[in-house]
């Protein structure tokens, strides 16, 4: 009897051949397991279906006529020789497999030798999970995914993170892939460096508190700077608009202040000489008439006196003698100023010296020329005199011209918008965010269309930072 066990598949193939099936079975059993065994070395399922079917078809065909009668029952059973096993195959499928297994030596070692961040895509049936490696170091991120059997792709990028850390990741942690999967790891760079603001013209503390208030610092050096206001920023490095780092130092050149001259002795010249031999040492002059015995145009006092020190734009003023009025053109006077009060214009014959501002300010020195029908002309200069107060007047034309103090150290010059023609509230706004103060006045018009809109603006051009901008109000009513 057989000692191996009939394989299902073969047994079905016998079914559908009686003749076969019948002359297998009658097989002796050591024959019936040499076709067992020989259907049971095919390793692939299609050499399994051939030699089923070369079994049923062996068995089926006619047996051979023996030359002798049989002595035996086993002579006489009938007897169909079992195929050789095709070596010649077997040595082509062993070929194939190890070619198959030389490939996939190279993928996985020497291809990943050269490509050690970037392996190829092979299909592999083992599975890692993606380590999560956001917020900390690349070395670490790198180890921890080699750990994993997993490949990486690096993208830099500026981010709040320092330098190095990974920022973020994908596939995400967690996630089950296949060994050799690429991860792609986004590195910052650092921290997003600042667009350097501009800061030529600037004081030099203004400048300062902005540098500070974008995490930059800034390096002070004074230098000689003609026509810039003492304490300014004529010069800077980087320049505006350059990209720096936090906690980058911004070079700063900023103006000396003005530098001191000593007064010249002006007294017993002519008002034509002292002006020129002041103006020539960088000083302003304020020349006010006054009655003296001294001829005509000739400067009889000056004030700081000769020999003193004083910065350079500084103003001096002095005494030009003018004939002396007598006494019925003194009485005269007085009755027109009486009469005329209301009129304003006859008030610059009250005094010897005329309409004197100096020492008020600026806002009380405008209110009251405007009593008198007139205008101003603002024009600021540096001097030792408190901000704001008028330190010499003139006449020009049909206006009076105030040079106002603008401090010892005057601030950066800003541009003066031009509001003429805006109504008031928009003239407000507009000198208020240049960083002017706006000091407004009622100004007396004939046409309707200027009622409430600017119809005169002092000063023009440009003004020291944070000074005062007077604008006049017309108004139809007045």
């Amino acid at each position: 009897m057989s000692k191996r066990p009939v394989p299902a598949d073969l047994e079905d193939a016998l079914a559908r051949n009686p003749a076969a099936r019948e002359r297998f079975w009658a097989l002796p059993p050591e024959q019936l397991d040499r076709w067992v065994a020989w259907v049971g070395r095919a390793r692939f399922p299609g050499a399994r279906r051939r030699r089923i079917n070369e079994t049923v078809r062996r068995l089926s065909a006619p047996p051979a006529r023996r030359r002798r009668a049989a002595t035996t029952a086993e002579e006489a059973a009938p007897v169909v020789a079992v195929p050789r096993d095709d070596w010649v195959t077997w040595i082509a499928v062993l070929a194939i497999l190890a070619a198959v297994a030389g490939l996939l030596v190279w993928l996985l070692v020497y291809r990943h030798h050269h490509h050690h961040s970037k392996p190829g895509a092979v299909v592999v049936t083992a599975k890692s999970s993606v380590p999560g490696v956001v917020g900390i170091k690349l070395q670490a991120a790198e180890f921890q995914l080699k750990q994993a059997k997993l490949g990486e792709t690096i993208v830099r990028r500026e981010a709040k993170q320092p330098q190095g850390i990974v920022v973020s990741q994908a596939p995400q942690a967690g996630k089950q892939v296949a060994q050799g999967t690429v991860v792609t790891l986004v590195v910052s760079k650092g921290h997003p460096g600042v667009k350097v603001p501009k800061l030529v013209g600037l004081a030099a503390a203004d400048a300062v508190t902005k540098l500070q208030s974008l995490g930059l610092t800034a390096n002070l050096t004074q230098v000689a700077a003609k026509g810039a206001a003492p304490g300014s920023v004529v010069r800077q490095s980087p320049q505006p608009g350059q990209s720096a780092k936090k906690g980058t130092p911004v070079a700063l050149a900023v103006a000396k202040g003005a530098a001191a001259v000593v007064v010249p002795n002006v007294t017993g010249r002519s008002q034509q000489d002292a002006e020129n031999a002041l103006q020539q040492r960088g000083l302003n002059v304020h020349a006010v008439d006054v009655a003296s015995a001294q001829p005509a145009g000739t400067v009889v006092a000056q004030s700081p006196t000769a020999g003193s020190k004083l910065q350079q734009g500084g103003t001096v003023r002095i005494n030009v003698a003018r004939r002396a009025p007598n006494t019925t053109t003194t009485t005269a006077t007085t009755t027109s100023a009486t009469t005329t009060t209301t009129a304003g214009t006859t008030t610059l014959q009250q005094s010897p010296t005329g309409n004197d501002y100096r020492g008020m300010r600026l806002s009380a020195a405008v209110q009251k020329i405007a009593q008198g029908r007139q205008q101003v002309i603002v024009q600021y200069v540096a001097s030792s005199k408190p901000v704001g107060v008028v330190v010499a007047n003139s006449n020009s034309g049909s206006k009076v011209k105030l040079q106002v103090s603008a401090g010892a150290h005057p601030q950066p010059l800003t541009s003066v918008p031009d509001t003429t023609g805006e109504d008031s509230s928009q003239a407000q706004s507009d000198l208020t965010n240049a960083g002017f103060t706006v000091l407004s006045v009622q100004w007396p018009v004939s046409d309707q269309s200027s009622d409430g809109t600017v119809v005169y603006e002092t000063p023009s051009g440009q003004a020291p930072h944070g000074s005062t901008v007077v604008i006049y109000i017309g108004s139809a009513s007045g």
